[in-house]
């Protein structure tokens, strides 16, 4: 497994993404750590794409555990991971700025979308390239748990 610095890793960040979704960096180079709580990590996530017609397609993006199969968010579920994706995009649609980029590992503005976590498996996730405050990521799921209870009733 190949291991990087954090400042060598944030200097090739956009050039790793490419690479990634080009599927020329192999899974070999995947960590195969356990995701944790208030982790970001890099993940194949899938998406559908029409292209004349339907197909999934998977991509590489970070994304933040908040999850790790210790029933933070979905009791019973000691299998699964869940997980909020993370976008360079504001559309104000369900977002929260992230505070401290260097610490997540992220170079550019960034946000946490909290519209619905992502249920992924443990194969899904490639490497992990930073941490998020666990007060920070609690205040999160409790607006996430909110936004959930409004559309149950």
């Amino acid at each position: 497994m190949e291991i990087f610095s954090q400042k060598e890793f944030n200097f090739k960040q956009s050039e790793y993404f490419e690479l990634f979704n080009q599927n020329v960096i192999e899974e070999e180079y995947a960590s195969y750590n356990n995701p944790l709580f208030g982790e970001v990590w890099i993940c194949k996530i899938p998406v559908l794409v029409l292209d004349n017609e339907l197909i999934f397609k998977s991509v590489k993006r970070p994304v933040l555990v908040v999850d790790d199969t210790h029933e933070h968010f979905v009791k019973m579920d000691k299998k699964n991971y869940y997980v909020l994706k993370i976008t360079s995009q504001d559309d104000s649609y369900q977002r929260i700025k992230i505070k401290n980029l260097e610490k997540t590992g992220l170079l550019k503005e960034s946000f946490i979308r909290i519209e619905l976590p992502l249920k992924v498996e443990k194969e899904q996730f490639l490497y992990r390239i930073g941490s998020y405050d666990i007060e920070e990521v609690q205040k999160i799921m409790n607006k996430v748990m909110k936004k959930l209870q409004k559309i149950g009733k």
